[in-house]
């Protein structure tokens, strides 16, 4: 069974998600957001990104988010993943998925997780550059 709510060093991935997930009969939509690791001018030669957290409190705000997400928009399931350690350039690192009735509702909450997620979760990036120099990057 593929969790709600995940953080650890394996990539769950959206296949695995959504042929998991039985889909209910009022469901006609569904999103997938994945937040992948880039290296943009203005970040400079990054080549790849190194992510931290403190478990137990980011799995607790992950789940709270999620909860929130269910009671404000008329959605079905949301599942929040996010990957630790080691992620290179051009693989995901952050996961959202959410089943809804309509398109409207299911964007709505997938972009809520995906802002909440960033503002609130104790989850830490540091960035590595191509001459081996890294820096921890701000949050939200």
């Amino acid at each position: 069974m593929v969790p709600k709510v995940y953080l650890g060093v394996e990539w769950i991935g959206a296949e695995r998600v959504l042929s998991s997930y039985q889909v209910p009969k009022e469901c006609g939509a569904s999103l997938v957001f994945l937040g992948i690791a880039r290296s943009a001018p203005e970040d400079g030669p990054v080549v790849e990104l190194y992510y931290e957290a403190f478990p137990e409190m980011a799995i607790k705000v992950m789940e709270e988010i999620r909860e929130e997400a269910l009671n404000l928009f008329p959605v079905k399931e949301v599942f929040i993943h996010h990957k630790l350690g080691i992620v290179r350039v051009g693989e995901p690192s952050f996961m959202v998925v959410v089943f809804g009735g309509h398109r409207d509702e299911t964007f709505r909450a997938c972009r809520y997780v995906v802002d909440e997620v960033k503002k609130r979760v104790p989850i830490w990036k540091k960035e590595v550059f191509e001459d081996g120099k890294s820096e921890w990057v701000l949050g939200a």
